[in-house]
């Protein structure tokens, strides 16, 4: 599991350092500035959700609420990746959008998909009844 954290949080570092210097030979003076900060904005949280996993993963196995939100989080890679495969022909961005979805795949299936609670702590036994005191 170390491995896949750390590989989470490579992607998660490597997200905002690659994307900006494969735009830079495209040449975005002309774009409006929303797309780009939209894009901006997407490109962050799919790298945060790749941050939350690699940060939380230990967690994530005793809590649901944790491993729901990182499942949630998870999604938004998946979708973005299975758009660029759909809808792009460039080879570079239908490797990109392989890499990334089988990334997430794995992600998923390492950390939010295992619904076994980690068993490493006994469960508690159930309390003893007390009797009604005698008067």
């Amino acid at each position: 599991m170390i491995f896949l954290r750390f590989l989470s949080f490579l992607i998660g570092i490597g997200i905002p350092m690659a994307l900006p210097l494969v735009l830079s030979d495209v040449g975005t003076r002309g774009m409006p500035g929303w797309p780009v900060l939209g894009g901006l904005f997407g490109m962050s949280l799919v790298s945060g959700s790749f941050l939350y996993i690699a940060l939380l993963a230990p967690r994530m196995r005793r809590s649901i609420i944790l491993r729901i939100l990182g499942g949630l989080l998870l999604m938004l890679p998946m979708a973005a990746s299975l758009a660029v495969l759909w809808t792009r022909t460039q080879e570079e961005m239908l490797l990109a959008g392989g890499l990334l979805l089988a990334a997430s795949v794995l992600m998923f299936l390492g950390f939010v998909f295992p619904a076994i609670p980690d068993r490493r702590r006994r469960p508690m036994r159930e309390r003893d009844h007390q009797e009604p005191a005698l008067s």
